[in-house]
Protein backbone atom coordinates (compact mmCIF):
# COMPACT_ATOMS: atom_id res chain seq x y z
CA UNK A 1 0.00 0.00 0.00
CA UNK A 2 3.10 2.49 0.65
CA UNK A 3 4.42 2.24 -2.74
CA UNK A 4 0.75 2.56 -4.17
CA UNK A 5 0.49 6.23 -1.99
CA UNK A 6 4.34 6.67 -2.82
CA UNK A 7 3.41 6.39 -6.46
CA UNK A 8 0.16 8.34 -6.29
CA UNK A 9 2.34 11.18 -4.41
CA UNK A 10 4.76 11.70 -7.18
CA UNK A 11 1.89 11.55 -10.07
CA UNK A 12 3.37 8.40 -11.77
CA UNK A 13 -0.45 7.17 -11.08
CA UNK A 14 -3.37 9.03 -11.53
CA UNK A 15 -5.76 6.14 -9.78
CA UNK A 16 -5.74 2.65 -9.15
CA UNK A 17 -7.24 -0.12 -7.24
CA UNK A 18 -5.63 -2.18 -4.63
CA UNK A 19 -8.22 -5.65 -4.61
CA UNK A 20 -9.57 -6.22 -0.78
CA UNK A 21 -10.29 -10.08 -1.57
CA UNK A 22 -9.17 -12.72 -3.19
CA UNK A 23 -12.99 -12.35 -5.42
CA UNK A 24 -12.00 -8.48 -6.16
CA UNK A 25 -8.27 -10.01 -7.11
CA UNK A 26 -9.83 -12.38 -9.71
CA UNK A 27 -12.04 -9.56 -11.04
CA UNK A 28 -9.24 -7.16 -11.53
CA UNK A 29 -7.49 -9.75 -13.50
CA UNK A 30 -10.27 -10.47 -16.03
CA UNK A 31 -10.34 -6.88 -16.28
CA UNK A 32 -6.27 -6.84 -17.09
CA UNK A 33 -6.79 -9.70 -19.44
CA UNK A 34 -9.52 -8.52 -21.48
CA UNK A 35 -7.87 -5.26 -22.39
CA UNK A 36 -6.35 -6.59 -25.22
CA UNK A 37 -10.14 -8.10 -26.73
CA UNK A 38 -11.79 -4.14 -26.06
CA UNK A 39 -9.25 -2.99 -27.93
CA UNK A 40 -9.56 -4.66 -31.10
CA UNK A 41 -12.52 -2.55 -32.66
CA UNK A 42 -10.05 0.34 -32.62
CA UNK A 43 -7.79 -1.22 -34.98
CA UNK A 44 -4.52 -0.89 -32.58
CA UNK A 45 -0.92 -0.48 -33.99
CA UNK A 46 0.81 -2.37 -31.14
CA UNK A 47 4.00 -2.42 -29.70
CA UNK A 48 5.95 -4.47 -26.82
CA UNK A 49 9.00 -2.30 -25.29
CA UNK A 50 10.70 -2.61 -22.00
CA UNK A 51 12.49 -0.33 -19.98
CA UNK A 52 14.16 0.02 -16.63
CA UNK A 53 11.50 0.30 -13.72
CA UNK A 54 13.18 3.30 -12.34
CA UNK A 55 12.84 4.68 -15.49
CA UNK A 56 9.82 4.07 -16.63
CA UNK A 57 7.85 7.63 -15.03
CA UNK A 58 10.68 9.62 -17.63
CA UNK A 59 10.29 7.09 -20.67
CA UNK A 60 6.13 7.23 -20.51
CA UNK A 61 6.41 11.22 -19.97
CA UNK A 62 9.01 11.28 -22.82
CA UNK A 63 7.11 9.05 -25.01
CA UNK A 64 3.62 10.39 -24.68
CA UNK A 65 4.89 14.22 -25.41
CA UNK A 66 6.69 12.74 -28.59
CA UNK A 67 3.66 11.33 -30.26
CA UNK A 68 1.36 13.31 -29.17
CA UNK A 69 3.55 16.59 -30.89
CA UNK A 70 3.83 14.45 -33.83
CA UNK A 71 0.42 12.86 -34.06
CA UNK A 72 -2.02 14.55 -31.67
CA UNK A 73 -5.09 13.13 -33.00
CA UNK A 74 -3.87 9.37 -32.22
CA UNK A 75 -5.22 7.94 -29.09
CA UNK A 76 -2.92 5.92 -27.29
CA UNK A 77 -3.42 3.02 -24.76
CA UNK A 78 -0.60 1.79 -22.35
CA UNK A 79 -0.77 -1.26 -20.07
CA UNK A 80 1.42 -4.08 -19.43
CA UNK A 81 3.86 -5.81 -16.60
CA UNK A 82 5.03 -2.45 -15.18
CA UNK A 83 6.69 -4.72 -12.20
CA UNK A 84 9.08 -5.88 -15.37
CA UNK A 85 9.60 -2.96 -17.01
CA UNK A 86 7.36 -4.49 -19.70
CA UNK A 87 4.68 -1.70 -21.54
CA UNK A 88 2.26 -2.41 -24.14
CA UNK A 89 2.09 1.03 -26.71
CA UNK A 90 -1.40 0.27 -28.75
CA UNK A 91 -1.80 3.08 -31.33
CA UNK A 92 -5.56 3.46 -31.98
CA UNK A 93 -7.04 4.21 -35.12
CA UNK A 94 -8.64 7.35 -36.16
CA UNK A 95 -11.91 7.05 -37.74
CA UNK A 96 -11.06 9.53 -40.38
CA UNK A 97 -7.82 7.60 -41.05
CA UNK A 98 -7.11 5.56 -43.96
CA UNK A 99 -5.43 1.64 -43.14
CA UNK A 100 -2.19 2.95 -45.12
CA UNK A 101 -1.63 6.71 -43.46
CA UNK A 102 -2.61 4.83 -40.52
CA UNK A 103 0.36 2.33 -40.86
CA UNK A 104 2.22 4.54 -42.12
CA UNK A 105 2.28 7.23 -39.37
CA UNK A 106 2.33 4.02 -36.56
CA UNK A 107 5.83 2.92 -38.54
CA UNK A 108 7.23 6.43 -37.86
CA UNK A 109 5.67 6.16 -33.99
CA UNK A 110 7.93 3.26 -33.87
CA UNK A 111 10.88 4.53 -35.28
CA UNK A 112 10.33 7.38 -32.30
CA UNK A 113 9.67 5.18 -30.02
CA UNK A 114 13.53 3.14 -30.82
CA UNK A 115 14.92 6.45 -29.97
CA UNK A 116 13.70 7.08 -27.13
CA UNK A 117 14.21 3.42 -25.96
CA UNK A 118 18.27 4.01 -27.04
CA UNK A 119 18.06 7.29 -24.64
CA UNK A 120 17.14 4.69 -22.07
CA UNK A 121 18.70 1.39 -22.62
CA UNK A 122 15.53 0.33 -23.02
CA UNK A 123 14.21 -2.30 -26.20
CA UNK A 124 11.87 -2.10 -28.62
CA UNK A 125 10.79 -6.05 -28.33
CA UNK A 126 9.90 -7.18 -24.74
CA UNK A 127 8.06 -10.46 -23.77
CA UNK A 128 7.13 -11.50 -27.43
CA UNK A 129 10.50 -11.11 -28.89
CA UNK A 130 12.05 -8.96 -32.11
CA UNK A 131 10.01 -10.83 -34.68
CA UNK A 132 9.48 -10.01 -38.42
CA UNK A 133 7.77 -6.81 -37.68
CA UNK A 134 10.63 -5.11 -35.05
CA UNK A 135 13.44 -7.13 -36.80
CA UNK A 136 14.90 -3.84 -38.44
CA UNK A 137 14.84 -2.42 -35.20
CA UNK A 138 17.26 -4.62 -33.25
CA UNK A 139 20.32 -2.61 -33.59
CA UNK A 140 18.73 0.16 -32.69
CA UNK A 141 18.45 -1.15 -28.76
CA UNK A 142 21.00 -3.65 -28.89
CA UNK A 143 24.98 -2.91 -29.04
CA UNK A 144 27.19 -4.81 -31.40
CA UNK A 145 28.37 -6.85 -29.50
CA UNK A 146 25.26 -8.08 -28.05
CA UNK A 147 24.17 -8.74 -31.33
CA UNK A 148 27.22 -10.78 -32.04
CA UNK A 149 26.66 -12.48 -29.15
CA UNK A 150 23.07 -13.50 -30.29
CA UNK A 151 23.96 -14.48 -33.82
CA UNK A 152 26.83 -16.83 -32.25
CA UNK A 153 24.58 -18.32 -29.97
CA UNK A 154 22.65 -18.84 -32.91
CA UNK A 155 24.71 -20.77 -35.37
CA UNK A 156 26.02 -22.70 -31.83
CA UNK A 157 22.47 -24.18 -31.44
CA UNK A 158 21.95 -23.70 -35.27
CA UNK A 159 24.67 -24.32 -37.70
CA UNK A 160 23.03 -25.31 -40.97
CA UNK A 161 20.29 -22.07 -40.64
CA UNK A 162 16.91 -24.42 -40.82
CA UNK A 163 15.01 -22.82 -37.45
CA UNK A 164 13.03 -20.19 -38.32
CA UNK A 165 15.43 -19.02 -41.37
CA UNK A 166 16.01 -15.71 -41.64
CA UNK A 167 13.55 -15.00 -38.92
CA UNK A 168 15.86 -12.75 -37.13
CA UNK A 169 19.19 -13.07 -38.30
CA UNK A 170 19.89 -13.69 -42.31
CA UNK A 171 20.52 -17.43 -43.15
Amino acid sequence: MAAFEDCMGNGWVSDGVISASDAQAAQLWRLREGITESLARYTPYKNDVSVRISAMPAFLAETQALIGQAYPHFDVVWFGHIGDGNLHINVLKPDDTSDADFVAQCEHVTKLLAQVLARFDGSISAEHGIGLVKKGYLDSTRGPAEIALMKAVKRAFDPEARLNPGKLFDA
